[in-house]
């Protein structure tokens, strides 16, 4: 088969069965379904087998609890296909969205990751887009520069089996998808984005990133300090100031909860930004610096 979709499972009765189904309804129909039960205590494996019944693409598999990055790297120890895509379990896909994906795929063998629009939090008050629009990129650091760590999903893209081949996601850490995208980008694939088709991610109150948002944006700084490293990024270049800003965001958030900075201070183009926010945050890293822009944002946001 061309595809390999690997959906890990754990505590997900209440949307387990509307993921497959916009998995199992869409028109493109040459994959593999994996669904990787993580040692769920609900009835969430019991439920994938009985989902898995109705429909011969599909493997259940069950295994020892070790979290989401175990439960991808299993996928991906035994997926089958020539190009893997992740869904989470309390996600959809957009109807369309397999077949605008792999007919871009299988008309650029030569692309190596593919990247489509995503929906946050579809029918809430906040419900936005993230559209890459169609592009290709000539390198993957132009492509991630673009719209800096706002790509860092790992759910929303397709990509070649080969890419990991020597990567796997890192067991123990939250936010591993920065850290892996760390790893696919030191590659140099080629990088294409298109337009069509919607990955819908579903604010999950009970789920990992609501559980440690509040009290972890530490992490995801040091994920994103990590990203930036691996490639040798210089965010002091011009092109790279918007992934700087979204790395001084995290640390205004990061710094309410350990009061320390681990950021290194940096001078930011206000022309960069269009948002009133980003603009009083450079105006404020410019004037004031990192750690004195950390407290004051610290004492005004829990006025």
């Amino acid at each position: 088969m061309k595809l390999s979709i690997i959906v890990p499972v754990y505590k997900v009765e209440k949307t387990l069965e509307r993921c497959v189904k916009s998995i199992l309804s869409q028109s493109f129909t040459d994959y593999e379904l994996l669904l990787i039960d993580d040692g769920s205590p609900d009835r969430s494996g019991a439920m994938a087998e009985k989902i898995g019944m109705t429909d011969g693409r599909i493997r259940v598999m069950h295994k020892q609890n070790g979290g989401l990055s175990d439960a991808r790297n299993y996928g991906l120890d035994r997926c089958k296909g020539s190009y893997i895509t992740f869904v989470d379990s309390d996600d959809e896909l957009a109807p369309g969205t397999l077949d605008a994906v792999m007919s871009k795929a299988m008309a650029n063998p030569d692309y190596d990751i593919i990247e489509y629009p995503v929906k946050e939090r579809p029918g809430r008050p906040d419900e936005h887009v993230f559209n890459p629009g169609d592009m290709t990129y000539a390198t993957a650091l132009d492509w991630l520069s673009r719209f800096g760590l706002e790509h860092c999903w790992a759910c929303n893209k397709v990509y070649k089996r080969t890419m990991f081949g020597d990567v796997r996601f890192p067991k123990g850490k939250i936010y591993e998808d920065v850290y892996t995208l760390a790893l696919l980008l030191k590659k140099n694939p080629l990088i294409a984005t298109i337009g069509q088709g919607k990955y819908l991610y579903h604010w999950n109150g009970e789920g990992i990133v609501a559980q440690s948002t509040k009290n972890s944006m530490d992490k995801l700084l040091e994920a994103q300090m990590y990203l930036v490293r691996t490639l040798g990024i210089n965010t002091a270049e011009k092109r790279w100031h918007r992934t700087y800003m979204n790395m001084f965001n995290t640390q205004l958030y990061a710094y309410r909860n350990t009061h320390s900075t681990m950021l290194w201070n940096q001078k930011v183009s206000i022309k960069k930004y269009n948002s009133p926010n980003d603009c009083v945050k450079a105006v404020m890293l410019n004037v004031l610096k990192l750690k004195l822009s950390c407290r004051l944002f610290n004492l005004f946001s829990r006025i």
